[in-house]
């Protein structure tokens, strides 16, 4: 958790340097506007709340720089739209934070088993959480919606069906909102293969004993019986 809040700390520090630096400076470069439109991505995404008030607070401020100007030239005028811009995205991004829209959940409740559900299986459908919970599809579709509107999840479409996964929004929330269990293991192994956010299950005991050298399994059939060779030969199946 330490590390965590430090990366918050230092992209709060990031944050008001760079602003100072876009204050001080003749023309506000589109470096300066990159580099502010990742911290802003990246504090949201992280539900940086602190780093998303100091961007805005600054962003405030530099907009009053043309506040008191009667005649702003095209680039004056396109650096003032620009920060305007940014204001915009800031103040949304703190609006869908969590604790901006009071995602108090109750531990027993549908919302917070969703999130938990989808934390040990990300990707489960409208069917599966509904199975999980102990409710009809029509509920997981409702809760699914309002914490698609909060950023704690994220839809996608498999076929016909949707999937379910937590953002890194959810996952922060579920860190330090006392929802997981004192065992959970939030560091568990993720699966390359099977998608993002999803956690790796265990190799079947079969593939796992008959791999090659490069590491492909194994197919074995031993429905059929083996008959003797020559000498030199390796044993081949009996034609049915």
């Amino acid at each position: 958790m330490s590390a965590m809040t430090d990366s918050a700390r230092d992209r709060r520090t990031e944050v008001r340097r760079l602003i100072d630096s876009m204050e001080h400076a003749k023309i506000i470069s589109d470096g300066h506007f990159s580099a502010l439109g990742m911290l802003i991505t990246d504090a949201s995404l992280s539900a940086d709340e602190p780093a998303l008030v100091e961007c805005q607070d600054g962003l405030q401020w530099l907009h009053r720089h043309y506040l008191d100007v009667n005649a702003l030239d095209g680039a004056q005028r396109e650096q003032r739209g620009r920060i305007l811009g940014l204001i915009d995205v800031v103040h949304w991004a703190l609006k869908r934070l969590p604790s901006g829209l009071q995602l108090a959940l109750q531990p027993d409740g549908h919302a917070a088993r969703f999130m938990l559900a989808v934390f040990r299986r990300q990707g489960l459908s409208n069917q599966q959480l509904a199975a999980e919970l102990g409710t009809d599809e029509t509920e997981i579709s409702r809760v699914g919606r309002k914490l698609l509107s909060a950023g704690v999840v994220w839809r996608r479409k498999e076929w016909r069906q949707n999937a379910w996964d937590l953002t890194p929004r959810g996952r922060h929330y579920l860190e330090t909102s006392g929802l997981l269990p004192a065992d959970a293991d939030i560091d568990a192994d993720i699966d390359a293969d099977a998608g993002p956010g999803r956690r790796a299950e265990p190799a079947r005991a079969a593939e796992t004993a008959s791999r090659s050298p490069d590491g492909v399994p194994r197919h074995t059939d031993t429905s059929r019986p083996t008959r003797p060779t020559r000498s030199g030969e390796p044993p081949r199946p009996a034609q049915g």
